[in-house]
């Protein structure tokens, strides 16, 4: 019996792994893949209540696959404790993150916590911040200094009355 597992990169290629008897395949469309590369790989989406006229999809990967028609969003009012946490292939240092809702301005977490870790076991806070670091529908999260980090954990802290979306997650990588 085959397995097929999908992986979107940070620029958007879809790739298709499969597995069948042991031995791995692996196939790529979409644009090359750099060193940049990032994968989203977790959302609070599955933990939280549905709002009634809401389709439950798995629409992670929308939050960069380059688009501006699609986005990855919370489908419920924000809550204390939604996330959203990307993985870097190998560690890299970061400055911060762009996380761009134009589309639909309201959709911004008012106020969020940034955590990073190297490993995925030990986090630290590396930024926090409100609504004044959204401006126009982008919200810029600057960390309190660049880390050399292999995972950032965006968690919302404060309660809105509107959906959390991500049009495009934008990392900033320090020189």
């Amino acid at each position: 019996m085959a397995a097929n597992i999908r992986r979107i990169t940070s620029r958007g290629a879809i790739c298709l792994a499969t597995v069948l008897a042991g031995l791995a395949s692996l196939s790529c469309g979409g644009p090359p893949v750099g060193d940049e590369e990032f994968t989203l790989i977790a959302d609070s989406l599955g933990d939280v209540p549905m709002h009634p006229d809401a389709l439950k999809v798995d629409n992670l990967e929308n939050a960069h696959d380059g688009s501006m028609a699609t986005r990855w969003t919370s489908v419920a009012n924000m809550e204390p404790g939604f996330f959203v946490e990307l993985k870097f292939v190998r560690p890299r240092k970061v400055a911060g993150l762009v996380l761009n809702t134009k589309p639909s301005p309201r959709d911004f977490p008012r106020k969020f916590v940034v955590e990073v870790s190297r490993d995925g076991n030990d986090w630290e806070e590396a930024a926090a911040g409100g609504t004044g670091a959204t401006k126009k529908g982008i919200t810029t999260i600057n960390f309190d200094r660049p880390r050399e980090v292999q995972y950032v954990l965006i968690t919302v802290s404060e309660a809105a009355p509107y959906w959390w979306s991500i049009y495009e997650l934008e990392v900033k990588y320090a020189e």
